[in-house]
């Protein structure tokens, strides 16, 4: 990774890591998970300025997709896009 990647990461993934947290433990309380969201893009405002919270949100969130998919991958042996179709098949095929 560059210098300004890791920067990037070190700035977008605490947050997606908060909000996935927060997913994870909110069970059958999906108000638990919504609280995270709104604080998450809450402290975002008091970002940076021109900053888009939501944007920054998303990619970290996506990153940390990314990061997960090739975790799961190099541990299971199958292709990422293997294990994309198999959740789209599992979750969206109707």
């Amino acid at each position: 990774m560059t210098a300004g990647r890791d920067q990037l990461m070190c700035e977008v993934l605490p947050p997606a890591i908060e909000v996935m947290t927060a997913f994870g433990q909110s069970g059958d309380d999906p108000g638990f998970y919504w609280q995270a969201v709104q604080r998450v893009l809450a402290d975002a405002h008091d970002g940076p300025p021109g900053a888009d919270p939501v944007a920054r949100l998303t990619f970290g969130l996506t990153a940390l997709a990314g990061i997960l998919l090739d975790d799961l991958s190099a541990n299971s042996g199958r292709a990422p896009g293997q294990i994309l179709a198999d959740l789209h098949r599992r979750y969206l095929a109707v």
